[in-house]
């Protein structure tokens, strides 16, 4: 079988990894010029710790980032409001959570790949559905026919608009600011993730490496239509909060923070067609309100691979279709979760962030992790 993978990132790679540790060949193709090795941190769940364990072979990467054990809620004064487990006990899960920096898990998977398993300036410019292969257009020009075509080109995808058009980004209403800076306070610990409420938005920060005090943190609140804040205007908007988180945000260079929109996907909709497939963020772009954007990615990829190799009819229309039955269904009781803890955080009147309403959501979100792909 020719596969053919559209989309350089990290669930990009991982997925051509993972089909050929199952004995698929594939070729990735991103419309980039060079490797999309930037950005600032990146969380892993440990369902996905799993995944990667599996495509890296190896344990070596876990030295690479910092384990979490627990995300930790606190109010606007720093009080601690809700402490969640990563991997509660009763579910026997043999990982932790990982925070790495994004480029050095880029890297690592990359590594994985050979020469040449990665072509690019070559992005996916027209598909046509041929019965028994799908031809693809490039940007340079290039027409190439495969067996399979994988989309995971991220919210912005081209390849969605061949599968399924009416699935289009919607505006969250909120806007994120992420900056990786060398820090270090005892209100800020080495073990866990520590979000910290205020009205209608929030700071969030995650230890990348406890040896050199390097700390991620990303702000989000509702943009309004408004312009977006500078460095200056997210001290103002969080300035009721903890002094230590101020002066976090204040010491990262103001060239060393990205700010974006947020935009989203439902997961409804048709999961593949013909023979082009999606997963990740290309086709269910989440919230990054529990960081499982990375993680759902990954187990789709793990879904999508074990259809691929277990199904024993003659077409293939019946491993996609599997594939679609399982991953799209636990995306959407994903979704679900993401947004009902997005609306308690960033759109319910002030105060409602108790423990009380958190737990509920919390408790749904680990029934969920008892049907992972491990």
């Amino acid at each position: 079988m020719r596969i053919a993978i559209i989309g350089a990132g990290l669930n990009g790679l991982a997925c051509a990894i993972m089909l050929k540790r199952f004995g698929l060949e594939c070729t990735v193709f991103e419309r980039g010029q060079g490797p999309r090795d930037s950005g600032t941190g990146i969380y892993v769940w440990p369902q996905a710790m799993q995944v990667l364990r599996f495509v890296l072979k190896n344990r070596d990467f876990l030295g690479r980032g910092q384990p979490i054990e627990f995300l930790d809620t606190h109010d606007k004064q720093g009080r601690l409001i809700h402490s969640q487990p990563v991997r509660p006990e009763g579910l026997g899960i043999p990982a932790p959570a990982m925070m790495f920096l994004r480029t050095e898990l880029f890297r690592l998977l990359a590594a994985s790949l050979e020469e040449g398993d990665i072509r690019y300036g070559m992005g996916c410019e027209r598909l046509e559905d041929l019965g028994d292969q799908v031809r693809v257009t490039f940007g340079n020009g290039q027409v190439a026919d495969f067996d399979l075509l994988i989309g995971a080109d991220g919210v912005s995808s081209t390849v969605r608009s061949f599968v399924d058009p009416s699935m289009i980004p919607y505006d969250t209403g909120l806007v994120a600011s992420r900056g990786v800076v060398a820090f270090r306070s005892p209100l800020l610990h080495a073990d866990r993730c520590q979000i910290f409420t205020s009205t209608h938005s929030r700071v969030v920060t995650y230890p990348l490496n406890e040896a050199t005090s390097l700390r991620y943190w990303f702000a989000a609140y509702q943009h309004r239509n408004q312009p977006l804040l500078d460095r200056a205007g997210l001290l103002e908007l969080f300035a009721p909060l903890p002094e230590e988180l101020l002066r976090m945000i204040g010491v990262t260079e103001e060239k060393d923070i990205l700010t974006h929109k947020l935009k989203a996907l439902t997961g409804e909709g048709h999961w593949f067609r013909g023979r082009v497939v999606m997963l990740g963020d290309s086709i269910h772009a989440m919230l990054p309100t529990l960081g499982y954007g990375l993680t759902l990615g990954l187990e789709n990829g793990f879904m999508l691979a074990q259809a691929l190799v277990g199904h024993c009819d003659n077409s293939l229309e019946s491993a996609l279709r599997r594939y679609e039955l399982r991953a799209a269904q636990r995306s959407r009781d994903m979704l679900k979760v993401m947004r009902d803890m997005t609306d308690l955080y960033y759109f319910e009147r002030e105060g409602e962030v108790s423990k009380a309403r958190l737990t509920p959501i919390v408790q749904r979100f680990h029934h969920l992790a008892q049907s992972t792909v491990f």
